[in-house]
C-alpha cells in the first residue's frame, strides 16, 4: 500500500476533523432551530440590526424594532420584531444573495427589467435605488387586514426573473391576521405572525430607544429554504422596509435603520406622495439600510471539505 506523504496525511486528518465537526453541528442544529411561531427564540442569538429611528407609521401599528437571522439545516430563519398594521401596509423584504441583481429596480416597459409584476410591485418600485453594494435578487411582500374577512397574504418574486416568476398566497392563516403556516408558499417558505407587541420604539422621528427595541420578542417570522434564494454559501444581505398598501409610500421603518430625525420617505425621499418610489435613493441617507446574514457553519465546512478533497486529488 502506498504510504501518504506528510502533506496528504495532514489533509486527511483535516478532512476527518471536518466530517466529525459536521456531524456534531447537524446534531446541535436539530435541537437549536427556531420554532416558527412569531416569537423570537434564544437560538437566534444577537440582533443583526436594531432600529435607529422612531416610527411615523404609528407606535405599535407599523414598526420594525430589530432583525434576527440564523441559518439551520438549509433554512434561513428570519425574525423581524415589531408590528404590522392590519390595513394592508406592506412589509417588503429584499434579499441580495446572488452575484448580480438590481441595485436600481428596473421598469419593465422602458428598461427591460424583466421583473415579475405580481401586485404591481415592480411598476411602483421602478427607479428606487438601494445602497451601493446591495443588488436585489428576491423579494417578499407581506400584509394583513380586513377585506371580506380578516386575512394575511404573502408574495414572493424573483427580481429580474421573468414576468411569471412569482408565487402568491392569500389568507394563509385561515380567516385571521395572525398565526403560523409552515408551508405558506409552494417553494416551502413558512410564515408566522404575532402582533401582540406593545413596547419597543415610540412614534415620531427622534432617535429610537434601542434598548427598548431589543426587549421586543414578537413580530413576523419566516422560514425560507435556501433553495428559494439561490442556495447562497457566502454572506448575503437583507433589506426590510414598511411600505404603504399600494407599494408607493415608504415609511421611515427600515432594517438596517435610517438616521435619527428621518421622517417617512414617501415616494420622493422627503415624504411626498408621487405615486411611485422612483425618487427614492437610499444612498442619500447615512448608514446601510440592510443587514448581513452569515451562512450556517455546515455550509462553510462543506466548502472547506470540498477544497481539501480537490487539493488531495491534485497531488
Amino acid at each position: 500500500m502506498r504510504r501518504m506523504n506528510r502533506f496528504a496525511e495532514r489533509n486527511y486528518r483535516l478532512v476527518v476533523l471536518l466530517v466529525a465537526g459536521f456531524g456534531l453541528y447537524l446534531s446541535a442544529s436539530a435541537l437549536s432551530a427556531p420554532v416558527l411561531d412569531g416569537t423570537r427564540d434564544v437560538s437566534y442569538g444577537s440582533a443583526a440590526a436594531v432600529q435607529t429611528v422612531q416610527t411615523q407609521f404609528g407606535d405599535n401599528n407599523s414598526e420594525l424594532d430589530a432583525a434576527y437571522a440564523t441559518v439551520e439545516g438549509g433554512i434561513l430563519y428570519l425574525m423581524l420584531t415589531g408590528n404590522l398594521e392590519n390595513n394592508f401596509n406592506r412589509l417588503n423584504i429584499f434579499i441580495d444573495s446572488q452575484a448580480g441583481g438590481q441595485n436600481v429596480i428596473q421598469n419593465n416597459a422602458n428598461n427591460g427589467g424583466n421583473n415579475p409584476e405580481n401586485d404591481n410591485w415592480a411598476g411602483k418600485h421602478a427607479g428606487m435605488t438601494f445602497d451601493t453594494g446591495f443588488e436585489a435578487d428576491y423579494m417578499l411582500s407581506l400584509r394583513n387586514g380586513n377585506f371580506s374577512g380578516n386575512r394575511f397574504d404573502i408574495d414572493y418574486a424573483v427580481v429580474g426573473g421573468g414576468l411569471g416568476n412569482f408565487l402568491a398566497a392569500t389568507d394563509i392563516f385561515g380567516g385571521t391576521t395572525t398565526g403560523s403556516n409552515a408551508s405558506a408558499l409552494a417553494n416551502g417558505i413558512g410564515v408566522a405572525f404575532n402582533n401582540s407587541n406593545a413596547a419597543g420604539i415610540l412614534g415620531g422621528t427622534g432617535a429610537a430607544n434601542q434598548a427598548a427595541a431589543l426587549t421586543v420578542t414578537t413580530g413576523i417570522e419566516l422560514a425560507i429554504p435556501l433553495s428559494a434564494i439561490g442556495n447562497p454559501n457566502t454572506v448575503f444581505k437583507i433589506s426590510a422596509m414598511i411600505n404603504g398598501s399600494n407599494h408607493d409610500y415608504l415609511s421611515n421603518q427600515f432594517l438596517g435603520g435610517l438616521p435619527a430625525g428621518t421622517g417617512n420617505l414617501g415616494g420622493d425621499g422627503a415624504g411626498g406622495f408621487t405615486g411611485s418610489l422612483s425618487g427614492i435613493d437610499l444612498n442619500q441617507f447615512a448608514g446601510s439600510q440592510y443587514f448581513r446574514v452569515v451562512p450556517e457553519p455546515a455550509s462553510m465546512l462543506i466548502l472547506a471539505l470540498g477544497g481539501l478533497l480537490l487539493r488531495r486529488r491534485g497531488e
